[in-house]
This record gives structure tokens, C-alpha cells and sequence, in this order.
């Protein structure tokens, strides 16, 4: 039987997409590449069985183990989970949320309420073409912030508030998967960061200094006292 595995189709997962490919280790599963919510979502509807799912969609997961060496996190400002405004920071009344990240909807709200002491409204309207003020995540932010002279990097906002890095997203697993498959992950995760380095690399430079420089993949122990950190504080906000 082969495993099934929900990976964010976003440039940030590039090392391990492009890992599984040179391992061959996609051949001995499905992928299915999605967004960030629905990543969750299949994990809690049981159609995979390995997901990379964001942290604040994990108390929402039926059993579970988190998995590997390996997360989607930034130590510093990240470039792709965005505050993007018309006005400053103090003259935000509302903010349109993002309808396919739980975590920088949680995490926009908590730097709101800690950080910089407001108390906004939140809501959603995907059809909104140009709101005020918005959480924009993904691949869509390098084009789109362009719109919006008011740029707060929520993943550096955390790090200025608490000194700990940004936790996104970490692998998961549904009790019963091999453990010596989830190592053959990592193994391939690694080589897919290491392809990313390589001077022999095609990617675009640009591409390379993001997936480097604000990504940070390793799920190390200060990122997870950063998540941690972000659950408790997840934990005593009204859902929105």
C-alpha cells in the first residue's frame, strides 16, 4: 500500500517536493499538492496519511504523531505571510483574513492583541478585490504587496515580540505509519535542501535567497518553544 501525503503546493516546500523527486521517493507514495487548509483538512477527513499541517489546525486533527526533522518556519521575517495595509499599523480599523491559513489568521490576531495592543474586527471575503487592510499568505504576496504601501511580515513581528522563531506548518502522521519511512522522508527532505544550495542548481536566484534566507526548514528546539509558545497563546483567542 502506498502512503498518501498532503504537501503545500507553495515555493516554500520546493526542497521537499524536489527532495521526494530525487530520492524517487515520490514513486512510493501519492502526493497530493494543495493549500495550507486543505492540507488539514484531508488529514482530517482521513484521505492521507502523512500531511504538512499548519500548527494551528493540529487540536482540530484526529490521532496523531508530529513526524520528522523537518517544518516550515522562519527565525525573522519570512516575505510570504504578510499584514499588508493602506494605513499604518494604529489607523487599522479591520482586517480581511486569509482563507487558507488557520496559523497567520491566529497569528495576526495574537500580535494584535500582545504586540501592538488593538483591537480590531476580522473577517472574510475572498471576493473582496482590494481590501484595506489584509492577511495575504503564499506565492501570491511577491506580486500582490506590491498594491500596499503598509508591508508587516508577521513571522519578524513574532520574533521582535517573543525572541522565538515562526513555526507554519510540521509533518504529521496517523498512527501506524512505518517510522523507518518517515526517516526515508527526512533523508530526502535533506537532499532536496542541499539541491537547493547547490551552485548547479537551475533555480532563480531570487528563488534560492528566499528558500534560504527566510525559510527555515529544521524543526529544531527553539522552534519548538516558538509553537508551543504560539498554541498557549492560540489558545485564549475568541475563533474567528
Amino acid at each position: 500500500m502506498k502512503y498518501r501525503l498532503a504537501l503545500v503546493e507553495y515555493l516554500n516546500t520546493l526542497p521537499f517536493s524536489e527532495g521526494l523527486r530525487l530520492s524517487g521517493l515520490d514513486q512510493q507514495m501519492e502526493v497530493l499538492p494543495v493549500n495550507p487548509a486543505e492540507c488539514a483538512a484531508l488529514f482530517q477527513q482521513g484521505k492521507v496519511d502523512i500531511s504538512l499541517c499548519p500548527i494551528a489546525a493540529l487540536e482540530d486533527m484526529p490521532p496523531h504523531e508530529i513526524c520528522g526533522d523537518f517544518c516550515i518556519g522562519a527565525d525573522g521575517d519570512v516575505e510570504t505571510v504578510l499584514l499588508l495595509s493602506h494605513v499604518p499599523v494604529h489607523k487599522i480599523e479591520k482586517v480581511r483574513l486569509d482563507s487558507q491559513s488557520k496559523t497567520s489568521n491566529k497569528l495576526v490576531q495574537i500580535l494584535a492583541d500582545r504586540y501592538w495592543q488593538t483591537n480590531w474586527k476580522y473577517y472574510f471575503d475572498e471576493n473582496e478585490k482590494q481590501p484595506l487592510s489584509c492577511v495575504m499568505i503564499g506565492d501570491k504576496v511577491f506580486e500582490q504587496k506590491k498594491g500596499y504601501p503598509f508591508r508587516n511580515d508577521l513571522a519578524g513581528e513574532w520574533k521582535a515580540m517573543t525572541g522565538l522563531p515562526m513555526v507554519f506548518a510540521v509533518w504529521i502522521a496517523r498512527p501506524g505509519v512505518d517510522i523507518e519511512f518517515i526517516k526515508e522522508m527526512d533523508i530526502a527532505f535533506k537532499l532536496g535542501i542541499d539541491f537547493v544550495r547547490s551552485p548547479d542548481s537551475t533555480i532563480p536566484a531570487w528563488q534560492k535567497k528566499y528558500l534560504l534566507n527566510n525559510i527555515s526548514y529544521s524543526l529544531d528546539r527553539r522552534k519548538r518553544e516558538g509553537m508551543q509558545l504560539f498554541l498557549q497563546y492560540a489558545d485564549n483567542l475568541v475563533t474567528i
